[in-house]
């Protein structure tokens, strides 16, 4: 069983929904009723309040506990168990495509380049694809990380470390305790990609770089301190 289906009904206590990052996909996106589709949706908490107010969406996650969360919660939302990979094979063309949270940090760098093309192969032309992952640039330039440790409800208690860095591959240590039991521990491996090579990937499929932040609230992106990499393309 995987740390993200174990991890479903904790989510939104420990990474709840965030006005910051509502505000700038709503910034972002076209107007409602565009279709939009978010990528490695989770449990749906902006997929579902996009649907609330107009949009029509769909979302696409890996783990069946997640999307089946987010269906209980937003049943108007157009879910998917889907591998991010084959977005591609989605039979419609999407106004806006939003892919968050460091997802796209689980793919290796050469499924990188394939995922955005598939991002290109279903975006409207003029359309938004927002991308966040964490600044590599800077998390390269350490040894190890350790993240401040997050209290959710529920005695809800979440670590989290990037191990053994590397250019190449980066190890995802996470450990979740509720009520001081350990309920998931285990680590998965994550793939670095710079903002430069980020870019030069989406130019060479059509997608041009049109904002570059560190962090939702649109301070500017600095490679050397650690931070968000957001990224917009059109």
């Amino acid at each position: 069983m995987s740390f993200y289906t174990q991890f479903a009904e904790t989510y939104e206590s420990i990474f709840p929904f965030s006005a910051a990052v509502y505000g700038f996909l709503r910034r972002h996106l076209p107007l409602a009723p565009a279709l939009v589709l978010d990528v490695g949706c989770g449990t749906g908490h902006y997929a579902g309040p996009l649907s609330q107010d107009g949009y029509t969406a769909t979302a696409v996650d890996l783990d069946p506990a997640m999307i089946d969360y987010a269906r209980a919660h937003y049943p108007v939302v157009d879910f998917h168990v889907m591998n991010m990979l084959d977005v591609g094979t989605l039979d419609q063309s999407f106004d806006g495509v939003s892919c968050i949270g460091n997802t796209a940090a689980h793919l290796t760098q050469t499924q990188f380049g394939e995922f955005t093309g598939a991002v290109r192969d279903v975006l409207a032309p003029g359309g938004p694809f927002i991308l966040q992952v964490m600044n590599w640039d800077h998390v390269l330039t350490q040894t190890s990380v350790t993240f401040p440790v997050i209290e959710g409800a529920g005695d809800a208690v979440f670590y989290r470390a990037y191990r053994d860095i590397s250019e190449t591959q980066v190890t995802f240590a996470t450990r979740l305790e509720v009520r001081g039991e350990t309920v998931f521990e285990g680590a998965v491996p994550l793939y670095p990609v710079r903002s430069a090579e980020i870019a030069a990937v989406a130019a060479e499929h059509g997608l041009k770089l049109v904002e570059h932040v560190g962090s939702y609230g649109g301070s500017p992106f600095d490679a050397e301190v650690f931070s968000a990499n957001v990224m917009v393309f059109e």
